[in-house]
């Protein structure tokens, strides 16, 4: 809104290319740009790092959305689980993946962390959790300081949070059968979205 003909903007395709492009009209709700020079994001070093979390309420859910893209997350798939209190329509959905580009720009990010529609606990096991290397947010299991986080960097990653209340005793037998580890992130009590970004960033970071 505050730039004039001649200025420079970068642009991105949400895809991983950016773009270096020059305002050459301005109209009411319109601009006409010229591309001077496209440049595609370099290769990935590292495998896809996906979250699936219970849904926390309200503005929790736009931040953990917005922060778990300036982490770099890959995917989020949003879970019903027994104990889940939200349950987002596809209305709120489409809310967060603008939350989505908006977390992009501002963050410099090429690519568009994507938001899987709600997935059932069950559903979700069967096609997720025996595809990729899992960890479950748990309690009761061991610390987080003793995994080899180096042993997960050449696989996709799935980090998977629960609700409040965190998952029931079933659920989370449930998703070792399937092939899942636990990890514990400590003795505090977490909130949904303080879990997911804490648990996303020490792989991400790492």
């Amino acid at each position: 809104m505050r730039k004039r003909v001649g200025d420079r903007l970068t642009l991105f395709d949400g895809a991983g290319t950016e773009a270096d492009a020059e305002i050459v009209a301005l109209a009411r709700t319109s601009a006409t740009l010229r591309l001077c020079e496209c440049q595609p994001d370099p290769p990935a070093t590292r495998a896809p790092v996906i979250l699936a979390t219970a849904v926390p309420k309200a503005d929790r859910l736009r931040w953990l959305v917005e922060k778990a893209t300036e982490l770099g997350v890959d995917r989020l798939i949003p879970l019903q689980t027994s104990r889940s209190v939200v349950a987002p329509g596809t209305v709120k959905l489409d809310k967060m993946r603008q939350a989505v580009v908006e977390a992009c720009k501002q963050s410099g990010r090429n690519r568009l962390m994507t938001i899987d529609s709600l997935i059932p606990w069950k559903q979700f096991l069967t096609d997720a959790v025996p595809t990729q290397a899992t960890l479950v947010a748990d309690r009761g299991g061991p610390p987080l300081a003793s995994l080899d986080l180096a042993a997960f960097a050449a696989t996709p990653l799935l980090l998977v949070i629960g609700p409040e209340g965190g998952f029931s005793a079933t659920e989370v037998h449930e998703a070792v059968a399937a092939g899942a580890h636990t990890v514990c992130l400590g003795s505090n009590i977490l909130r949904t979205e303080t879990a997911a970004i804490a648990l996303a960033a020490v792989f991400l970071m790492h």
